[in-house]
């Protein structure tokens, strides 16, 4: 049967104001079950394993859950080279103390699991290879003992049953600390599609032409070659594309029957950026000798611009 802790009065209050000033788990392990490293060191803080340390089997158990870590570890029963001492087991009486707070052990000298030894220890009989028949030893520690265990500095106190028959003191120190698995049912996934529609969005270009509504030549020189220029506006926008404004080279004049015959330089220009303000030039000119060799009149006459639009 397990043994319930040791906790006297005063280590009752060591105890709550641990609780009360760590709030932090150990290390960043979560819950589950872990394989560790365990030697059992000199109570003098050397650092250096005890004598006793052979005869503890060190793979030791780990079991973490929100408030506890249990802490499972073996030691050879009986010893070999002294099999006919320790009846009610190889050590007794184990006590772990965290804070001030003391955690005895529960011993199973039933079940007898056989484990390897890893250490040769001619007092005890033990060779390294050794499958021998164990006692089992489990505490219940607080959660955020684990960073103690880790760092060798929880003492232990037992009863060496056998050669020593005397309480021994000790630092237990658990290192190398693995999961197992195994506690943990995998994640059950399920898959979402996704699936989203993006309209195509045409921008249709808005752009708008100005041409002079006339040209005023006034009145023709024989002399020298006449010109009037005038400007065509352009508003653009979305444009995308190349806006083309064309008029034909030349035309003619007419009054009555007789006609005149009229230059236009303005070819054809293209807009390809959008503008609030272009302004395409171009000239309405007839020539002198065209001039002298007219009839007198009135002459009028029209050009086509012509506008067309081209998509990139």
């Amino acid at each position: 049967m397990r043994l319930n802790k040791i906790v006297s009065g005063a280590a009752v209050a060591a105890m709550l104001g641990t609780m009360m000033c760590t709030t932090a788990f150990a290390a960043d392990y979560t819950d589950g079950n872990y394989t560790g490293e365990i030697h059992f060191l000199n109570a003098n803080g050397s650092g250096n394993t005890s004598m006793c340390d052979p005869i503890f089997v060190h793979n030791a158990d780990l079991t973490l859950t929100a408030d506890n870590a249990e802490l499972t570890f073996y030691v050879a029963y009986p010893i070999p080279a002294f099999s006919d001492q320790g009846a009610d087991g190889t050590v007794k009486d184990v006590v772990f103390t965290v804070n001030d707070t003391e955690y005895t052990a529960e011993s199973d000298i039933t079940t007898k699991p056989e484990k390897e030894f890893d250490t040769t220890s001619a007092l005890f009989g033990v060779n390294e290879g050794d499958v021998l028949t164990t006692q089992v030893l489990t505490v219940d520690l607080p959660r955020d003992a684990v960073d103690d265990l880790e760092a060798g500095t929880i003492s232990v106190s037992a009863y060496v049953n056998v050669v020593m028959n005397s309480t021994q003191n000790f630092f237990i120190q658990v290192t190398n600390i693995q999961s197992v698995g195994g506690t943990t049912e995998p994640a059950d996934t399920k898959d979402m599609q996704i699936t989203a529609d993006v309209q195509e969005v045409v921008s249709e270009p808005t752009y708008t032409v100005t041409v002079p509504g006339s040209v005023e030549l006034g009145t023709l020189s024989t002399e020298e070659d006449n010109s009037s220029p005038y400007t065509v506006d352009v508003a653009a926008s979305n444009l995308n594309g190349t806006l083309s404004v064309s008029a034909p080279e030349t035309g003619n004049l007419t009054s009555g029957d007789n006609t005149l015959a009229f230059a236009n330089s303005f070819g054809t220009q293209n807009v390809t950026a959008d503008t609030e303000n272009g302004k395409l030039s171009g000239a309405i000119s007839v020539s002198a000798s065209d001039v002298a060799a007219a009839a007198a009149g009135n002459y009028t006459g029209t050009t086509t611009f012509s506008i067309t639009y081209s998509a990139n």
